[in-house]
């Protein structure tokens, strides 16, 4: 049951953000919701006209005068992790207390594997961010997960799109809404101090990366692994390694795959790996002066990786297949003992 003190707190306007990739289940949801806890409720709408969406939502928010607080639906291209930082900062005028993350059943993991891309307002087409990238986000960062429109769901498939939820994101709640009516039931006591922390690494791959988390939803289907080399990848390999990843009948079906890796072609390079469904992305994240350092093991370094760190999640996962395909795409002994100022080189003559 839902009880809320209507004085409101010193440290800002609460707010509660609806995520999720279905418009119509997110806004039916985020409306009901802002009525039983009598708050102002703020439209994807009212934010989708705006050039930056999460400094509108800010803006909005931050000037409600309901004692309750704000409900915030948040449009399909805001990535909640950037929700999160803005509204939980603390110089906000805001505090948020949690993120609801909205699935439909129905089509859960399918949403994850769109390969359709979302352009900013105003925005350049090369700008544009895929999908899938930014709904992955609403369920890594949520607080809570709210599954609507799952009474035709097979109970095996349910139940395995259960298990991938808590995977992905181990630190939510994962509650089934068969009625709006009952809403209340599934959330917490309000108002939530000291709030929602969007400095706790929230994804289960940065869980599975540091030390991995116990699983309380467990089904045969869903698996997840960490893999880690110090070796750099071979970027041809490496590169037919993705492929081989958005192959399903390859290893299963691998859903998300994060974390960090080096190159050899560029070796002094850490990259996130972020890959989910059908897309890959891989960008840099920070740079070493000197890649000989990271070799010496009396060398005063601390990097994000000295080779590939890797979290995969996914149905039906072949592991031992996915680590020796992982293997391949390394460095072997030769290129490896080569050091880093050969590479580069070794790695022109092996195109």
């Amino acid at each position: 049951m839902i009880s809320q003190d209507n004085a409101r707190p010193s440290a800002g306007v609460p707010v509660l953000a609806v995520v999720g990739t279905r418009p119509d289940a997110r806004l039916e949801y985020a409306t009901e919701l802002a009525r039983i806890l009598n708050r102002q409720l703020v439209t994807s709408f009212q934010l989708r006209a705006a050039e930056e969406p999460v400094a509108e939502a800010s803006r909005l928010t931050a000037a409600v005068k309901t004692p309750a607080g704000a409900v915030v639906e948040i449009p399909d291209r805001v990535s909640t992790a950037d929700l999160a930082a803005e509204l939980s900062s603390p110089v906000s005028a805001t505090r948020l207390e949690g993120v609801i993350c909205v699935v439909d059943a129905a089509h859960g993991v399918q949403d994850l594997f769109r390969e359709d891309y979302l352009v900013p307002r105003s925005g350049h087409p090369s700008t544009a961010t895929a999908r899938s990238l930014v709904s992955i986000t609403h369920v890594e960062y949520a607080s809570l997960i709210v599954l609507v429109n799952w009474e035709n769901v097979a109970t095996d498939e349910l139940r395995t799109l259960l298990a991938l939820l808590h995977h992905l994101s181990p630190l939510a709640r994962i509650r089934l809404l068969e009625d709006l009516a009952d809403m209340g039931h599934t959330l917490p006591d309000l108002p939530a101090i000291p709030g929602y922390d969007a400095h706790l690494d929230r994804p289960g791959w940065t869980k599975l990366l540091a030390h991995g988390f116990e699983t309380f939803i467990h089904d045969d289907r869903v698996a997840a692994l960490h893999y880690d080399c110090a070796r750099p990848f071979h970027p041809v390999r490496m590169h037919e390694l993705v492929h081989e990843l958005m192959s399903p009948e390859r290893f299963g079906t691998v859903v998300r795959s994060a974390g960090y890796c080096r190159v050899a072609s560029s070796a002094n390079v850490t990259g996130h790996w972020n890959h989910v469904g059908k897309v890959m992305a891989l960008s840099p994240v920070s740079l070493d002066d000197d890649l000989e350092l990271l070799l010496d093991p009396w060398a005063d370094t601390d990097p994000l990786t000295v080779g590939q760190s890797l979290a995969f999640i996914g149905l039906d996962l072949d592991g031992e297949g996915l680590i020796s395909a992982l293997d391949r795409a390394v460095l072997t002994d030769e290129e490896f003992l080569a050091g880093p100022s050969a590479w580069a080189e070794q790695v022109k003559r092996l195109r």
